[in-house]
């Protein structure tokens, strides 16, 4: 599951689930109670072998720094 930037820290910015049903439970509890009904959280999914490899961080680095960026172009009002 991936979290808004501005709501968790780079460190905190996704969070994995072994279970799906699980991390969309999770994601729609954080939209409707932390949100207030806007998209903060969402699933990602990444296919495991047996524990996160690098390329799987690697994947979730990526979405993480994505949405640093779309927050500070937010922030700053640029497109």
């Amino acid at each position: 599951m991936v979290l808004d930037s501005r709501i968790a820290p780079r460190d905190q910015a996704s969070w994995a689930f072994t279970d799906e049903a699980d991390a969309t439970a999770m994601a729609g509890f954080l939209n409707a109670r932390v949100g207030g009904g806007d998209e903060i959280a969402w699933v990602e999914i990444v296919p495991l072998a047996r524990k996160l490899n690098k390329k799987a961080l690697r994947y979730l680095d990526t979405w993480a720094m994505l949405a640093e960026d779309v927050r500070r172009e937010d922030e700053h009002g640029e497109h």
